[in-house]
């Protein structure tokens, strides 16, 4: 080997190895930027999957945060409940199994019963358009009364309920009698009881097995869920009510222990983020609930009845008897937000 070649030959080794150490990095870059102390990547879990409607609101709040903090922060998204049941969700950000994630309020509602609160229909404050002007303030009374090791940052899924039934419906609260709905427990339970229902705790990816069976014989769903979940295959009779039938039903959130660790400037992106994600969600979700009714129901060939007004306001009376013992349960805290939602 000549002088030149033992000179040049070390030089082009390191050359290669460095060339393959910048396209491992290239085609892993989740890899690249766990072993960059810089990034932080969150483990993060939705019970919802890619193509489905709510998805987008997780799209938004990740992709905002990871733009916002210039890659600071990465989520690895496990999406359809993959890394741990949708039921176990709150408990597993609570124990740091999951950094982070969107999760629905019932479901372990013990472990953070204020969430009751915003969670309980027939507040007069939580609609699409008034929600975002409120949230705020709902946000911060929650986060100094929540026991466990999590931080709500947004609470942007605000659902609007329409009834569906087996059985022909006249557009009467005595459609609700007695009626086999499903739940999924927490504060819904106590509603559904005051309007005459007898709610039967069942997951929602469960419904359709359910009422197909007759374990349920109806269910409040939101008009999204409806849809997508095809429902209206077993219960093909539907009602609306104007009315009353609408509460804010998940939350991003973020473990506790993760949040402390954050510096400051990015604790605020996060909470910018979860703020501007409910009026993006909301807005979305009274688009849909409008194409619902005016184009998807049509095609089906359905007619929903329309519950009238003198009806609507014989509900929301209904309604108002949940408020009083749930306040009183939860105290000062429930009694800010119960004023600030509206509710007399």
């Amino acid at each position: 080997m000549s002088t030149r070649q033992r000179i040049w030959q070390p030089v082009v080794l390191v050359l290669l190895f460095t060339v393959m150490c910048v396209l491992a990095g290239w085609s892993n870059p989740e890899g690249a930027a766990a072993k960059d102390p810089a990034v932080r990547i969150l483990k993060f879990q939705t019970l919802y999957s890619e193509g489905k409607h709510m998805y987008e609101s997780v799209k938004f709040f990740t992709s905002e945060i990871e733009k916002r903090t210039q890659g600071r922060i990465r989520f690895q998204i496990f999406p359809g409940s993959s890394l741990v049941p949708t039921k176990q969700m709150l408990s597993s950000v609570h124990k740091g199994i999951l950094d982070s994630a969107f999760v629905p309020a019932a479901y372990e509602q013990g472990l953070w019963p204020i969430t009751g609160i915003t969670m309980t229909f027939g507040a007069p404050n939580i609609t699409y358009e008034k929600w975002r002007t409120i949230h705020d303030q709902v946000r911060d009374i929650m986060n100094k009364n929540i026991d466990i090791n999590v931080v709500i940052v947004g609470m942007p899924h605000v659902v609007t309920y329409l009834y569906h039934s087996k059985k022909p419906l006249s557009g009467k609260i005595d459609d609700f009698k007695n009626a086999l709905v499903r739940s999924a427990g927490g504060a819904y339970d106590a509603s559904f009881k005051a309007l005459g229902c007898a709610p039967v705790r069942i997951p929602a990816p469960e419904a359709y097995m359910a009422l197909q069976k007759g374990t349920i014989d109806s269910a409040w769903s939101g008009y999204g869920r409806f849809v997508e979940s095809k429902l209206y295959e077993v219960t093909p009779y539907v009602m609306i009510i104007p009315k009353g039938m609408v509460i804010s039903a998940q939350h991003f959130i973020v473990n506790k222990h993760v949040w402390n660790s954050l510096p400051a400037d990015i604790q605020r992106i996060f909470l910018e983020v979860g703020t501007e994600v409910v009026g993006v969600t909301n807005d979305r979700c009274a688009a849909l609930d409008k194409k619902v009714v005016t184009e998807t129901l049509p095609k089906l060939g359905i007619t929903p009845i329309i519950m009238d007004k003198a009806e609507n306001e014989v509900l929301l009376k209904k309604l108002a008897v949940v408020w009083p013992p749930l306040v009183a349960k939860l105290g000062k805290p429930a009694e800010e937000i119960a004023e600030i939602l509206g509710v007399k």
